[in-house]
């Protein structure tokens, strides 16, 4: 018997482990997931320098005028106010990750981007989502990794190779022949 919707409480962290057994066999991909665009951008901050790839106007309204122009841009950048963490927390499964590579940085370091470079680097937060996972090991998450400003092949090898090393067997398999075969059942 179902529970009278006035009686039910949705926990959010775990809304994908509390669905009805008769949608675990329903494709992934025919599941509305809630997301987050540009997820990373609540940890711009007045530090986040203006991404090398955006507007040339942009960047030269900055360096010249940054006391005026930087607050504003820093306002249009930011989408996201929560965490990660408690994005997760609160049901979001599908993640916008626009990944950067900061230019003069001879590092590997890749940071997140959205007219802005955040100040946190991508592989701090994929350990982040990956110790989420460990205790919520019925969720399923989906990170979309995209835009790649300033990544070379060496980044993007180094990009792949993070994924791979943090996440390993939760990743979905490459071999599955039409992701609409992914289901919930594990």
């Amino acid at each position: 018997p179902s529970l009278p919707l006035h009686t039910y409480t949705l926990e959010t962290d775990k809304w994908m482990s509390d669905l009805p057994e008769s949608l675990w066999a329903v494709p992934l991909s025919n599941l509305s997931l809630p997301g987050s665009h540009d997820a990373m951008t609540y940890c711009l901050d007045k530090k986040s320098e203006v991404s090398a790839n955006g507007s040339k106007l942009l960047q030269l309204l900055d360096k010249h005028m940054h006391c005026i122009v930087h607050p504003i841009i820093l306002r249009w950048s930011i989408t996201q106010d929560l965490t990660v963490l408690e994005q997760l927390d609160a049901g979001i499964r599908y993640f916008d990750f626009r990944i950067a590579h900061k230019p003069d940085d001879p590092s590997m370091k890749l940071y997140f981007v959205h007219m802005l470079y955040t100040t946190v680097e991508v592989e701090v937060i994929l350990w982040d989502i990956l110790r989420w996972l460990k205790n919520h090991p019925w969720e399923v998450v989906v990170l979309a990794f995209r835009n790649f400003d300033g990544l070379d092949g060496n980044h993007h090898k180094h990009l792949v190779s993070c994924i791979q090393k943090i996440f390993s067997y939760r990743l979905c398999p490459r071999n599955v022949s039409c992701l609409e075969n992914v289901v919930l059942i594990f």
